[in-house]
């Protein structure tokens, strides 16, 4: 018996180093593996011994797409450890920070990261000649919500603004006022998005397992809130994550952990299930994206991510332009609040842009870190990429290599992974009896 072996290189437009391999036989799956093949990097231990207020920093490095999600958890779950509690003004310009890095997260992945698959091109540079104006468009919203990121959080990735129980440094009424117009051509620009991304078909594919969101009853959060879980309705605040909740395994074929709740049942963290858990919370305008795309709620399908990718920066920018009206009108006070340390745990449950983050630590007396555990997203998800390959796949088995190629890519894609900062590449091993 022979066994057909296809193996794909230098698949970009993820983050970071990773491999798919699929086995089949005839339409039997055999063996999936999700293998991420970066080197363990163990910034949970480097945190360890240091002061506080330095993890705050070191997190931040995990990721540099994700550098103000990770900034965010760990001050807001260290200031928990020493009782700190910010003021209602250091939370606005916190949310309005996040609001920066998701818009920038998900313009990059609509815009340049999955776009070109649905249009038919290898990258967004070959869409060019055809689609000039779209192109130039995505390259001025990134540039304009990395503008947003460097204005609250000082620099556009591994921000220096943020300190427990404030900021260093408040934007100007002039700043603020610059700010609200680039997001205001932004928000023009998402709609345009919104039409383009009406007129794609999404992959049909269904995978009904459970999905998870911070949820708090009153907003669509990002920075606070406890674990909604959307098919059980069960509800867990967010420092009990690991209270006979989520477990965590190794495999031998990749360095990245995998995740399971209950005991073993698969489960999902992304946009869609923020939209899924949190939709009536959603601004108007990102309301009526739903009705464009014609999305039906709950969703299952994971290539639909892309569609609430386009829905939250529509939700994202209506928010952050509200905050910069609130602030442009009275303008922002040196509000920090002054404490004292003392020993304490403290823990986190947020969203970066991918999904569900959770940040958790202990600190001693004197301020310094015992003990720290970090789970992002893409570790929350490994788990169902696997899955969702097991049942994808021999629904595609019999299209020509090519499309299964593509297919397969795009589903991965779909999950946006954040396996590194530091390189993009994906090889898909499939081989097929």
């Amino acid at each position: 018996m022979t066994v057909k072996k296809l193996h794909l290189e230098h698949i970009c437009r993820v983050e970071g180093h990773g491999s798919l391999l699929v086995e089949m036989d005839k339409k039997e799956i055999n063996n999936v593996e999700m293998q991420i093949i970066e080197g363990a990097r163990f910034f949970e231990g480097l945190a360890v011994g240091r002061k506080y207020n330095e993890a705050i920093n070191i997190m931040s490095r995990i990721c540099a797409i994700c550098s103000a999600s990770h900034q965010l958890s760990a001050v807001e779950a260290l200031e928990r450890s020493v009782s700190i509690e910010p003021s209602k003004q250091v939370e606005d310009f916190r949310l309005l920070l996040d609001h920066g890095e998701n818009t920038q997260s998900h313009i990059l992945h609509v815009g340049m990261l999955a776009l070109p698959d649905f249009l038919g091109y290898d990258g967004v540079i070959q869409m060019v000649p055809k689609f000039p104006n779209e192109v130039k468009l995505i390259l001025r919203m990134k540039r304009i919500a990395n503008d947003l990121q460097a204005l609250i959080g000082g620099r556009e990735i591994h921000p220096v603004n943020i300190r427990p129980g404030g900021f260093g440094k408040y934007p100007t009424t002039k700043q603020l006022e610059t700010m609200k117009e680039k997001l205001i051509v932004f928000k023009k620009g998402t709609q345009v998005l919104a039409d383009l991304y009406a007129g794609l078909e999404m992959p049909k594919f269904n995978n009904k397992t459970e999905q998870i969101a911070i949820y708090d009853g009153k907003t669509y959060p990002f920075l606070k809130g406890d674990l909604k879980c959307l098919l059980s309705g069960k509800t867990i605040p967010a420092e009990d994550y690991k209270k006979d909740f989520i477990k965590e395994e190794v495999r031998d074929y990749s360095t990245a952990k995998f995740s399971t709740i209950n005991n073993g049942e698969i489960y999902y963290v992304s946009p869609l299930a923020r939209v899924n858990i949190n939709n009536k919370f959603l601004t108007d305008d990102a309301k009526a994206l739903v009705k464009q795309f014609s999305l039906k709620l709950p969703n299952f399908n994971p290539f639909n991510n892309n569609l609430t990718r386009v829905i939250e920066l529509m939700h994202c920018v209506d928010k952050a332009i509200e905050i910069s009206d609130k602030y442009i009108e009275k303008p922002p006070k040196d509000d920090n609040k002054d404490f004292k340390i003392k020993a304490g745990t403290g823990t986190i449950a947020t969203e970066a842009p991918r999904g569900l983050l959770n940040h958790s630590y202990d600190v001693d007396k004197d301020g310094i870190i015992t003990r720290v555990d970090v789970i992002t997203p893409t570790a929350h998800n490994t788990n169902k990429i696997e899955d969702d390959v097991k049942k994808f796949a021999p629904m595609i088995a019999d299209k020509k290599q090519e499309e299964i190629e593509l297919l397969l890519n795009m589903l991965v894609r779909s999950y946006d992974p954040c396996i590194s900062c530091s390189a993009h590449a994906i090889t898909i091993d499939f081989r097929r009896k």
